[in-house]
């Protein structure tokens, strides 16, 4: 009987933190923050980070970051028209469009990583990675993307995409329409 109230004590404890740490890491789905419709209020505290990591080949590599009140900072690495650190602005209706892409794409829901380890289906080899992170009110959300998973939804791709678009990243790094990796091999892990 002390062995069962001591179990249910601990869980008293245990369970009430681990809500914590799940709602700060931004997974919580009731918790965390609409993105449909971004507040004045909402967009100060914004901040979004698309990482594009290269690849065996010529892939792109860069950082790109969108703050609340415009401000956008690029960083090029390597395979891009402009290394190093630029910087430019946005609209804010920029932002608030946005903020209703990484609604669309459901951002708060989808997993941390689409990577080797956690790739379900096709997987290709030699593939570029992109990261995304979201950060609204205190709440963030990061996502690990291998583009040779293919177990990844496509409006994380389109998401991707729109974060780039809304910089206007292509300034600096150039058309990177056509950069890739070297050669890839692929198979069905199922």
């Amino acid at each position: 009987m002390a062995f069962h109230r001591l179990f249910i004590a601990s869980l008293l404890i245990v369970v009430p933190s681990l809500l914590v740490i799940k709602t700060a890491s931004g997974n919580s789905g009731d918790e965390t923050p609409n993105l449909s419709s971004l507040s004045d209020a909402d967009l100060k505290t914004v901040t979004v980070r698309l990482e594009r990591i290269g690849c065996l080949g010529f892939c792109p590599a860069y950082t790109v970051t969108i703050h609340g009140d415009g401000r956008v900072v690029y960083n090029g690495k390597s395979h891009v028209k402009q290394t190093g650190t630029r910087e430019g602005r946005i609209e804010m209706d920029t932002i608030r469009t946005l903020g209703a892409e990484f609604a669309k794409a459901k951002f708060w829901a989808l997993p941390e990583e689409f990577s080797e380890a956690h790739c379900t289906g096709r997987y290709c080899t030699d593939m570029a990675t992109a990261v995304t992170e979201l950060t609204l009110r205190g709440v963030t959300h990061r996502v690990k993307h291998y583009y040779g998973c293919g177990s990844a939804p496509k409006a994380l791709f389109d998401l991707e995409s729109a974060i780039d678009k809304s910089a206007n990243a292509e300034q600096w790094t150039g058309d990177v329409s056509k950069a890739g990796p070297l050669g890839t091999t692929c198979w069905d892990r199922n």
